[in-house]
């Protein structure tokens, strides 16, 4: 199972996907670092008369005003960094307990599919014996007829069961980048355990400042809030200040001081200003949303998990049970004190509540796989996931 996850961690397309917007992010963040370059202007004049000398100007400018709003810039990149850091971390929560939760899955659907398979086995041969004990007049029609129509609706359930392994074992091998027809021999893993409540409350009352979603929103409202503070430096006008060198047509050398300003008559940097302020308005909306959202989902999942492990424990009782009362129908069988269809019944019976009782154990540990997810605790021993 460690190694299921490490791979998962190593070699998941998803994460691999976020580290490459992490990259992006990290480039932006040095693009947006860097100093503006100054501008190098150089014209000349060819005198159309004799006496004269060619003339030329030349200059150099920078422009000033980008430096203002350049502190407000980096420290947008830097949180938008920071912010795709926080997504690639969730990501990896995610891959981390659904590479868990498809590993039991797995084994547990080989498992009961190898289960089925006995009993399918072993109720073709019960069907074949009450097909010539029919043929002799010592069972009735009834009982054959039971006995086949029960072998036919476990060999559709073998099916499924088949079906469901193979779609674990395909969404197993994308999530851990395997070739095709690639097939793991999976180690049987621990019986997965209840998520303490005490865990769940400790998560829920810090829950946006440890859960890296949480986190990343609010890097990306700070980020956003930079960028309002940037539009909003913006506004004022720009500013190039340079000095120029020339020649004239009579060979007179000057030097001056190059000064241009943009006049914010018209535009001024307002649409930028709107964009920004209404974007930061957005996320943070946004935030609190989710923080909600996160908040009504632990709830919901904690509720469905009490009900349906109420259930698992109801199915497993009724398991138990059938069990200890076929051990007894085999006792009386083997003393021919009951007949070999009502013995293969309840056969049927228990590997239908065997079923039956795998299923609802899957579907706790998918909730249970989810919750963790949600409150940032592994979903294998319960620890902090870091």
């Amino acid at each position: 199972m460690d190694q299921v996850v490490e791979r998962a961690l190593q070699r998941s397309p998803d994460i691999r996907r976020a580290e490459r917007e992490l990259d992006v992010a990290t480039a932006r963040e040095y693009a947006d670092g860097l100093l503006p370059d100054p501008t190098l202007t150089f014209s000349t004049d060819r005198p159309g008369a004799a006496g004269f000398v060619p003339a030329f100007m030349a200059g150099l400018s920078y422009e000033v005003s980008a430096l203002v709003d350049r502190p407000a810039k980096k420290r947008a990149a830097a949180k938008a960094s920071e912010k795709q850091q926080l997504a690639l971390e969730w990501v990896k929560w995610q891959v981390a307990n659904r590479a868990y939760a498809l590993y039991v899955t797995n084994v547990t659907l080989q498992r009961l599919e190898g289960e089925v398979g006995q009993l399918v086995a072993y109720q073709r041969d019960g069907t074949e014996r009450l097909q010539k004990a029919l043929a002799r007049s010592e069972v009735t029609r009834d009982a054959a007829l039971l006995a086949e129509v029960q072998y036919g609706d476990n060999v559709q359930q073998l099916g499924t069961l088949r079906q469901e392994h193979l779609k674990a074992e395909q969404e197993l091998a994308r999530l851990l980048d395997l070739p095709p027809g690639s097939h793991l021999a999976l180690v049987a893993p621990p019986e997965p355990s209840e998520v303490p409540q005490d865990l769940i409350v400790l998560a829920l009352s810090n829950l946006g400042q440890h859960r890296p979603d949480l986190l990343a929103l609010r890097a990306g409202y700070d980020e956003q809030d930079e960028r309002y503070r940037a539009a909003l430096l913006a506004q004022f006008p720009r500013l190039d200040v340079g000095i120029t060198r020339g020649r004239d047509t009579s060979a007179i050398y000057t030097s001056g001081l190059a000064v241009s300003v943009t006049l914010p008559l018209f535009n001024g940097n307002r649409g930028n200003i709107a964009v920004e302020k209404a974007t930061r308005e957005s996320l943070y909306q946004e935030y609190g949303q989710r923080l909600d959202d996160a908040y009504t989902a632990v709830d919901g999942i904690s509720s469905e998990l009490t009900l349906l492990t109420e259930r698992l424990h109801s199915s497993q009782s009724t398991e138990a049970a059938l069990e200890a009362s076929l051990k007894m129908l085999r006792v009386a069988y083997a003393a021919r004190d009951v007949t070999f269809p009502v013995m293969a019944d309840a056969e049927v019976r228990l590997l239908s509540q065997r079923v039956a009782t795998t299923k609802l154990a899957n579907s706790v540990l998918q909730q249970q796989v989810e919750l963790c997810t949600l409150i940032g605790v592994s979903a294998i021993d319960h620890q902090p996931l870091q």
